[in-house]
């Protein structure tokens, strides 16, 4: 879980939960179990330095109760550890209560009993939780109104001695209520936390599918409506030339599809597939990409750069980082600038504490500064001239995302432009 610390791992060995209130309610138990076993040393020494022995067995009961459900609470039987722990510790809060004519304060612990009966059962077992807490309240009737056999030996106590442990029953009683009143608080803290990422998160979506169908719809089209007239272009043509001009507008529009297609499987699978970590070769990758990219009409005389450790092994996502470095090195292929002298593209990347910078930078035409906050949004085109579909870019950014990277762009108009991303990689 997300927000486990160490002590959450002393307390537990098992973290496989199916909600993180089961978690939070585990961790709860190992805390009073601990509670629990505190208490019960305190009264041994207590009634040891005081000469009195008669509650001693039910302090060792407490004890290995205690200790008992610890253990099995820390090896993930946690129904059997919330059932036998609520039972047992309500039948030894009576057996104190029904000796406490010395008026000690035992009686409170039944107030806080009903509320760690409910809070640990939770909603889910409300009226598991509600039967101990009726149970707390047949044995708070019988300790104090109905003149039964007491359990333990009845002994008048000197007045240090209850007034040591009416203060000590009050404590306790007063940590573990405000105790059990800041998990509930910090249960719903993390639930409207959780509510309001959900409602933004859904917020996002909504914005995006609208966006989605609308342009997806015209960038699906627009390629078919395409093929459709060069079809009927070249059914009516008895010209071979045309036909054969037909054939390869129809080739250029069905590729414009596909590379479409691509993009949405592409977005698709980052927003569905866990992360995937591998041990590859960095250069390799990046050739791979290239080598890929570099086949379209003019590419063969961008010349590409690398400035990267031939042996850089790394541990990542490979099939993420190949769609970032395949989005942003095919964008500098696209908007090369023919007019440059010698069309460069330069790829550096460095590896130092846990994080992976690639820099991508070419000499290409560049990009306008009011389009360079914008050109991460889904669908977003710097100019009507842009090629593609205007989700490679927002591709990058949430794949990036996925693998907690980041990424910055330092672009002029006629002069190219850098791409700096940062990925988090492991040893």
């Amino acid at each position: 879980m997300g927000d486990s610390s160490q002590f959450d791992n002393f307390l537990l060995s098992d973290k496989n939960f199916a909600s993180r209130n089961t978690y939070k309610r585990a961790v709860l138990r190992g805390q009073l179990s601990l509670v629990g076993i505190s208490v019960g040393i305190i009264y041994t020494f207590l009634d040891l330095s005081n000469h009195l022995y008669v509650s001693l067995p039910f302090y060792f009961i407490l004890i290995a109760l205690c200790t008992f459900v610890f253990w099995i609470n820390r090896s993930g039987k946690y129904h059997w550890a919330n059932f036998i722990f609520l039972l047992l510790l309500v039948f030894l809060i009576y057996a104190f209560a029904d000796n406490d004519y010395n008026r000690t304060g035992v009686g409170t612990y039944f107030i806080v009993y009903s509320l760690i009966a409910l809070t640990l059962c939770g909603y889910e077992q409300i009226r598991l939780g509600l039967l101990f807490s009726g149970l707390a309240l047949v044995g708070f009737f019988m300790a104090y109104y109905i003149d039964l056999p007491p359990l333990i030996q009845r002994v008048a106590y000197a007045e240090a001695y209850i007034n040591i442990s009416f203060m000590t029953n009050f404590l306790v009683s007063l940590v573990v209520a405000v105790a059990l009143l800041f998990f509930s608080l910090d249960i719903n803290y993390k639930t409207e936390q959780e509510l309001f990422q959900n409602n933004q998160l859904l917020s996002k979506a909504n914005q995006e599918l609208d966006r989605f169908v609308y342009s997806a719809s015209h960038d699906l089209r627009a390629p078919l409506s395409s093929v459709l007239g060069l079809i009927e272009i070249s059914q009516r043509s008895e010209d071979i030339e045309e036909i054969k001009q037909c054939l390869g507008m129809m080739k250029t529009r069905i590729a414009d599809l596909d590379s479409f297609i691509r993009e949405i499987i592409d977005y698709s699978r980052n927003a569905r597939q866990e992360i995937r970590l591998e041990n590859f070769n960095l250069l390799d990758l990046v050739k791979e990409v290239s080598d890929g990219l570099k086949f379209g009409s003019g590419m063969e005389d961008i010349f590409i750069k690398y400035s990267i450790d031939p042996q850089a092994s790394i541990i990542s996502d490979r099939s993420r980082l190949k769609v970032i470095l395949n989005n942003l090195i095919g964008n500098a292929l696209k908007y090369s600038n023919p007019y440059q002298d010698e069309q460069l593209i330069s790829i550096k990347a460095s590896e130092a504490d846990k994080l992976l910078k690639i820099s991508i930078e070419d000499n290409g035409i560049g990009i306008a500064a009011e389009h360079q906050p914008k050109i991460f949004e889904m669908f977003y085109r710097a100019s009507e001239k842009s090629e593609g579909s205007g989700l490679g870019l927002y591709i990058v950014k949430e794949t990036l995302d996925k693998l907690n990277g980041s990424i910055r762009l330092d672009s002029s108009v006629g002069k190219g432009s850098v791409f700096n991303i940062e990925i988090p990689i492991q040893n």
